[in-house]
């Protein structure tokens, strides 16, 4: 059961690109039709006239069924949708939701169109019709996905880590960060700052002093601190919601979804965005 739920749990990366979230559909309701074309379930056997034209309305129904799920879901409920805690569990769950809402409008359409036409099963029959044609395949390619990915990214992530701590030979400077109240953060040396996390219209800085770690709130956005720091070529801004001194990375990780670095005295490890590109990693490397 343990290792169950470890699979479950681990990142997988969500669809987030709009092409993608299109074309997905598409292909996929391509996939049904022509399933259902060649394979004939539900009684379609049974249609003695404009076969393709009647099972074009299962096409047409998983197309708008998935574009709503995939694109539209995911700006109503962006908590639940954030890509950042996307998981193998949240992914299968999405494609059962899937599945069932296709199936039950399915059924109605059926049932609906084709009343006088097919023999109609029943709610629960269809249901089951759909889900065995379906989920198996559907969760046996999820899993394949996220071990690929995992294995992909894990390895480019050792290549880097072997490399990237060649800052360490970076010369001494100052950094000073004016805030939005006017106030000023300075550190003397920038090997003090370890990273920068945004808090909404605050963010939180990482840094050492006299060998220990320390954290401040600061009311400033992160954009505001990142235009100040583009001069130093060690501090790069790696996702959405972190900066960070590639100075202090210990090591870099990767899983289905994205990197993960790991910092000097952090108890935490910072996501790299997909968009933050690999050149900009390498640049810190020998």
């Amino acid at each position: 059961m343990g290792m169950r739920k470890s699979i479950l749990k681990r990142d997988f990366p969500r669809i987030e690109n709009t092409k993608h979230q299109i074309l997905t559909p598409f292909v996929f309701a391509i996939f049904i039709y022509l399933f259902l074309l060649i394979f004939q379930p539900f009684g379609l056997s049974e249609i003695q006239y404009y076969k393709p034209l009647y099972i074009l309305g299962f096409f047409i129904i998983t197309l708008l069924v998935m574009l709503l799920t995939l694109v539209f879901a995911p700006k109503i409920f962006k908590i639940y949708f954030a890509s950042d805690t996307w998981t193998v569990q949240k992914e299968i769950i999405f494609v059962l939701i899937n599945i069932l809402l296709i199936a039950v409008l399915n059924w109605f359409y059926n049932s609906t169109f084709g009343n006088d036409i097919v023999s109609q099963p029943n709610l629960l029959l269809f249901l089951l019709y759909t889900f065995a044609v379906g989920i198996i395949p559907v969760v046996f390619l999820i899993f394949f996905i996220e071990n690929y990915l995992s294995k992909k990214n894990s390895e480019i992530a050792k290549e880097l880590a072997c490399k990237i701590i060649s800052t360490k030979n970076i010369k001494k400077q100052s950094i000073n960060i004016i805030l939005e109240n006017a106030k000023t953060f300075f550190f003397e040396d920038s090997k003090q700052l370890i990273c920068i996390c945004s808090e909404g219209n605050y963010c939180n800085l990482y840094y050492t002093e006299n060998g220990k770690l320390k954290k401040k709130l600061v009311r400033s956005s992160l954009t505001n601190i990142e235009n100040q720091l583009i001069i130093f070529e060690n501090i790069k801004r790696c996702h959405r919601s972190y900066i960070v001194n590639f100075h202090n990375v210990e090591k870099i990780t990767g899983n289905a979804r994205s990197y993960n670095l790991h910092i000097t005295n952090l108890d935490f490890t910072i996501p790299v965005s997909r968009n933050f590109p690999k050149s900009i990693i390498d640049k810190f490397s020998n």
